[in-house]
């Protein structure tokens, strides 16, 4: 069903008055002959050549306005006729002599003309019917706390609801769209009796084909070679049309290449503009040429692969909410970029919707959601109990918004629908923070410290992010060394790489063996190491699944026995590999008093 179909649905089935939200109107669509023009010319011909509708606009910026270039003079007489009898006229200011609001006084005529015992002739035999389109409605009827309306806002507000629920206007067929530029903005009385119709961004299929157009009118526009047309519908799905055809434009103009950056700055504003800052798009290809390595990345890093290409391929019996757990500067937020990435699924970043305004909050949590479900993929909460609040026994004080945003979190976190679509993952270094209630709604997956055998090859694998032409191997001594020097300092891999980009601005020329050394030598040792145990040690004591542990071979299903457990694992564990709960709570208890994570 395409957005036109989709917005004169309900006016098949009866319906006299809908809220348009979503994708804007004035978004470009691909016509016949692969044409271009916006979504609203498509909305007024299939109005007025499938159903005999005469659109009319307004907003309070331009009061009445209405295009008849698809009428022929006898049909434009009727019609201008009909208006000018109504006080609606082309143009016309936003106020009669009267004083009475221009939007009241279109909704006031939709009721007589429904009411006339005379019908008003389009044609011979054919009714006069309008739609009309209200534009940014949530600037006549905003939500507000009750009491706060205005006069001109509480006439607007009820009118619309004596229309909203006029069989007249239902029988006699006119049709009236309000259309929203904010979603959720409208006053609660109107959302309660006057139907959503949602329009989505244009997916894959749609950009393709909206592509395919955007090369036809901009002959000269030059992608790099890279780019194909899959790749650039894959980059901008989910975000308008005027965005791409912004880069087919400037690239036909100015005769530059179209690079992958610029497509994905446009799809980064258009995800912030559309989600109000509540999303950021992931930038997918400064992960791809990232690495991983080591023996408590590998299992984690396995499982999300196959959750991507589950949500790739649109399986539904997969993983869904999955929360990353371990020691901070673990690789968790990476790992799940780096799985996004490999598969092509998009992601993207989830911030906070919190805001000092009454009801923003929640409509923005609202907005971040079902935007989420639109786009699909992967979508990235790092340290998720920092950004939502996830423990329900915990007093905010906060006039419920707090418990309205778990409520909204723990629907998107239970919604079956989106199994196969959506994936939510989250890390944390605390997850005992959280409820028990939110987390049984979360797979805890542990992402535990590097361990020792593993930190040659770590370093290698930063160094060569840093410097792909890197002249060194695992074996090199000097390198074995530097790595032991950064174990025994506890260096997380985000901070080895830090010391290696510190070392850089010390140590002149291209980054090799002598720059890994003297980081080495030169990082001063956190003396934190019970923070990341005791972490580590956490992220144990919430996981349900032994095959989700480093040492757990699932083919077998039972524990590597010559698995390389460093002490602080052997500690909580039992004769047999397992772990011991009751040490390992213990273990939890005599830390938490000295840690700060």
């Amino acid at each position: 069903m395409t957005a036109i179909q989709k917005l004169m649905q309900p006016y098949l089935e009866g319906r006299a008055a809908i809220i348009h939200s979503g994708r804007d109107l004035s978004d470009l669509e691909t016509g016949e002959n692969q044409t271009l023009s916006p979504l609203l010319e498509h909305l007024r011909s299939e109005a007025f050549l499938k159903h005999s509708l005469v659109m009319i606009e307004f907003s309070k910026s331009s009061g009445v306005t209405y295009d008849l270039h698809l009428l022929n003079n006898d049909e434009k007489s009727n019609v201008t006729k009909c208006l000018t009898d109504l006080g609606l006229c082309n143009g016309s200011s936003t106020k009669n002599n009267n004083d009475e609001p221009e939007f009241v006084r279109i909704i006031r005529s939709l009721l007589k003309l429904s009411q006339s015992k005379s019908n008003t002739f389009l044609r011979d035999g054919v009714s006069l019917k309008f739609l009309v389109l209200f534009n940014f409605t949530e600037h006549l009827t905003p939500q507000l706390q009750t009491g706060t309306h205005s006069e001109e806002q509480l006439l607007s507000i009820e009118t619309v609801m004596k229309l909203a629920k006029s069989l007249g206007v239902r029988k006699y067929g006119n049709y009236v769209i309000f259309s929203e530029a904010r979603p959720g903005t409208l006053d609660s009385l109107i959302y309660q009796n006057v139907p959503v119709v949602n329009l989505p961004q244009p997916a894959v299929a749609e950009k393709l084909e909206f592509i395919k157009a955007l090369k036809v009118r901009y002959p000269n526009a030059k992608t790099n070679a890279e780019l194909s047309d899959e790749v650039i519908a894959n980059l901008c799905a989910g975000t308008p049309n005027r965005s791409t055809e912004a880069i087919y434009l400037a690239s036909d103009k100015t005769g530059e290449l179209i690079q992958s950056a610029d497509v994905f700055e446009k799809k980064q504003s258009d995800i912030i503009s559309l989600s109000e800052g509540t999303l950021d798009a992931i930038d997918q290809s400064r992960v791809k040429q990232q690495n991983l390595v080591g023996a408590t990345v590998n299992k984690p890093m396995s499982i999300l692969m196959k959750i991507a290409e589950a949500i790739k391929k649109g399986y539904k019996n997969c993983l869904r909410n999955v929360m990353l757990c371990g020691s901070p500067s673990g690789g968790k937020t990476v790992m799940a970029n780096i799985a996004a990435a490999k598969a092509g699924v998009p992601s993207f970043y989830l911030n906070s919707p919190k805001s000092q305004y009454v009801g923003e909050s929640e409509r923005k949590a609202k907005l971040m959601f079902d935007l989420l479900k639109q786009l699909g993929g992967f979508g990235i909460i790092d340290e998720v109990e920092l950004i939502f609040p996830l423990n329900r026994n915990q007093s905010s004080g906060d006039s419920g918004v707090t418990s309205n945003l778990q409520g909204q979190l723990q629907g998107f976190l239970s919604d079956p629908s989106l199994s196969g679509k959506t994936v939510l993952v989250g890390t944390s270094n605390r997850p005992e923070k959280i409820s028990t209630a939110m987390l049984q709604r979360w797979t805890i997956i542990p992402v535990l410290m590097p361990l020792e055998m593993d930190f040659p090859l770590i370093v290698l694998s930063i160094a060569l992010g840093l410097n792909p032409l890197l002249l060194a191997d695992v074996n090199d001594a000097i390198l074995i060394e530097s790595a032991k020097r950064f174990y025994k300092a506890n260096a997380a891999p985000r901070e080895i790489r830090e010391a290696l980009i510190a070392c850089m601005a010390i140590v002149p020329g291209e980054l090799g063996i002598q720059h890994i050394e003297f980081a080495s030598i030169d990082i001063i040792p956190t003396g934190n190491m019970d923070a990341s145990i005791y972490a580590d040690y956490c992220a144990l004591a919430y996981c349900r699944n032994n095959s989700f542990l480093p040492w757990w071979d699932e083919t077998q299903n039972k524990p590597i026995a010559d698995f390389p457990f460093p002490d602080y694992l052997k500690e909580v564990l039992t004769d047999d590999f397992r772990i011991d709960q009751q040490k390992l709570r213990k273990a939890i208890q005599d830390l938490e008093p000295y840690v700060n994570v």
